[in-house]
């Protein structure tokens, strides 16, 4: 067997990591997307190993057993067409990731596609989920997801008027197939490695403890606690591009 070569990070730093993964899934359960827009940039910050591989990973997971759970309330006309656009945008982002993701611009290219996502994620005007939308938006997804693990903003864009349980199972429908899309195309470029695998695993049970602890934690979160988070991931993502300009 191949030795697999994990990131030179200690105990604190990985204590670090869970940590982001929890109260990324806090985040998640909340307010039902937002898992790789908190946790994507920070774990840049402690290793970029982590990112975008291991949180498509764990991604994967959460999405496909929420699909699975809702599965009777799926509108699959209208994720056949995001899964359609989103696939197109995974096959334009493993393009690039092929020429920057082991050069100093990739992390350029991951804090500004961070930045765009907060923009789009302040956008108040209601879209509605023609064809056209849905396509454009899952194009988006797929090529901002596949890079940055942070996929969600288009597609709650077009879905912010349209309050159901259909469409919560719908994204949650989108995300996971289309991250299995995402992952299987990143491995034909070569871009998925067994470490990323041993990083998802390790960090997982964070990832279940977030979203058990999730309940707990709900009569305390307001709307406030929502720009909190765009806040922080702006912040970070400008620390990125400042480390990346030194």
């Amino acid at each position: 067997m191949p030795e697999i070569s994990l990131p030179q990070f200690g105990l604190g730093m990985y204590a670090l990591a869970a940590l982001v993964i929890f109260i990324a899934a806090v985040v998640q359960s909340a307010f039902g997307m937002g898992f790789g827009q908190v946790a994507a940039p920070f774990l840049l910050l402690i290793d970029p190993t982590l990112v975008p591989v291991p949180i498509l990973f764990m991604g994967m997971c959460v999405a496909c057993l929420s699909a699975w759970r809702g599965r009777r309330d799926i509108i699959y006309p209208e994720l056949g067409i995001a899964l359609s656009g989103r696939l197109i945008g995974i096959f334009l982002a493993a393009e690039v990731m092929v020429v920057v993701v082991a050069s100093p611009h990739f992390a350029l290219v991951f804090a500004s596609l961070i930045l765009f996502a907060v923009a789009i994620s302040l956008i108040t005007k209601k879209f509605s989920p023609t064809p056209t939308a849905l396509f454009i938006a899952g194009g988006l997804s797929g090529f901002m997801g596949t890079i940055t693990s942070v996929g969600a903003p288009p597609m709650g864009l077009v879905y912010q008027s349209r309050a159901a349980a259909g469409v919560r199972a719908t994204l949650n429908a989108f995300f996971g197939a289309g991250t299995i899309l995402a992952l299987s195309v990143l491995a034909m470029y070569g871009l998925v490695e067994a470490v990323h695998i041993v990083l998802a695993a390790a960090l997982f049970p964070s990832l279940l403890l977030g979203t058990w602890a999730a309940r707990f934690i709900f009569p305390y979160i307001d709307r406030q606690f929502r720009p909190l988070v765009l806040g922080i991931c702006t912040l970070s993502a400008l620390v990125i591009l400042y480390k990346a300009s030194l």
